[in-house]
């Protein structure tokens, strides 16, 4: 009842607003529903699951605004919630404050994404499902919001652009513990686009045996305790590249990930290669894969999707996510249950609005 009580008095605040001195107030978002089979769905024994959810596009609602300030210079905000369509719940997403600058770039403040978020068009996971995210997300590239965010971006010179950020971890958080650093650089001229990042993040709240499916970890026998959370550090850094033209969208992304957690460290790399083509103006057709290898645990990954455009802003969807994990290993997708073994799939069928 509190949080539909705030949400309600939120959404008259900025209607409020939006008739008040600025009038630059804008509510957008995506809803969404599909459902969706996993084969394998549970350990130890196996068996399906059907359930409802949306891993397409993943629901949310925005409201941005912007205040002129003169001299090319704009106060910003943004507070957003992904939405569960199936509950009817919502948590948080983004909740940011700053200044924009058209000769000195934005610094925001606040919960929201960090620089390794930019590369999440880079993957090709981010056009078919979020199941398709590189195994446990150790390279955070299915995106990913921050507390206690500073986080600046020049502006854009030629078509180079540079990124910094800084957070505040507390000992309260959800998303990381302990401080974060990062910077990135990008170089966009059509039909090509190319970003690089560098990112730390400490102490992030971390449960290796439902990420991974692996049965050890940092010298942690996670079969006999698979309940167990780590505070782990992160230190990646990541590329990505772009090509974008004639209905045709080709991509590629690695990361190089140093892990720490209990005073043991680990190594993970995930190279990922995709596509897209728009058959016509409506039907686009695309999907990837993915590879993954952590010391001596290992990930493949191929998903595909179509998706049908009813109108500019309603799509009909189909996707399919398969991944096989090295031996001893179960399989463990995103926001799915590890299976019983190293092999699971996941149908979706579904429906988007853009708003």
């Amino acid at each position: 009842m509190l949080k539909k009580t705030l949400f309600a008095g939120a959404v008259t605040l900025v209607a409020a607003s939006a008739h008040g001195q600025t009038q630059n107030v804008t509510i957008s978002g995506v809803l969404g529903a599909g459902v969706s089979y996993t084969n394998n769905a549970s350990y130890p024994n196996g068996g399906g699951r059907m359930q409802q959810g949306n891993t397409h596009a993943v629901p949310f609602i925005a409201f941005t605004g912007r205040e002129d300030l003169g001299g090319g210079a704009s106060a910003i905000f943004k507070w957003a919630n992904y939405v569960q369509l199936d509950t009817g719940g919502f948590s948080p997403f983004e909740t940011f404050v700053g200044l924009n600058s058209r000769d000195w770039g934005t610094v925001t403040l606040g919960n929201q994404y960090d620089l390794l978020a930019d590369l999440v068009p880079y993957t090709s996971e981010r056009f078919t499902s979020n199941l398709a995210t590189h195994p446990g997300n150790l390279d955070r590239t299915v995106g990913n919001p921050l507390n206690s965010l500073v986080k600046y971006k020049s502006p854009e010179l030629n078509g180079f652009q540079f990124g910094a950020q800084y957070g505040y971890g507390t000992p309260t958080s959800t998303t990381n513990n302990g401080n974060t650093m990062g910077f990135s650089a990008s170089y966009s001229a059509n039909p090509w686009q190319f970003l690089a990042v560098w990112e730390t993040v400490h102490d992030v709240p971390y449960s290796p045996r439902s990420s991974l499916g692996v049965p050890t970890l940092y010298g942690i026998d996670l079969v006999k305790n698979p309940a167990t959370k780590v505070a782990q550090n992160q230190n990646t850094a990541s590329a990505g590249v772009v090509y974008s033209d004639a209905g045709w969208r080709l991509m590629s992304n690695y990361s190089y990930t140093k892990l720490s957690a209990l005073g043991v460290s680990a190594k993970a790399q995930s190279i990922d290669l995709g596509a897209y083509k728009y058959v016509t103006t409506a039907l686009r057709l695309g999907g990837g894969y993915g590879y993954t290898k952590l010391e001596n645990y290992k990930w493949n990954m191929v998903h595909a999707h179509a998706d049908y455009a009813l109108s500019k802003r309603t799509s009909l969807y189909a996707l399919s996510v398969f991944q096989a994990a090295g031996q001893g290993q179960v399989a463990a997708m995103r926001l799915q249950p590890i299976a019983s073994t190293n092999r699971q799939v996941v149908f979706e069928v579904g429906i988007t609005h853009v708003f």
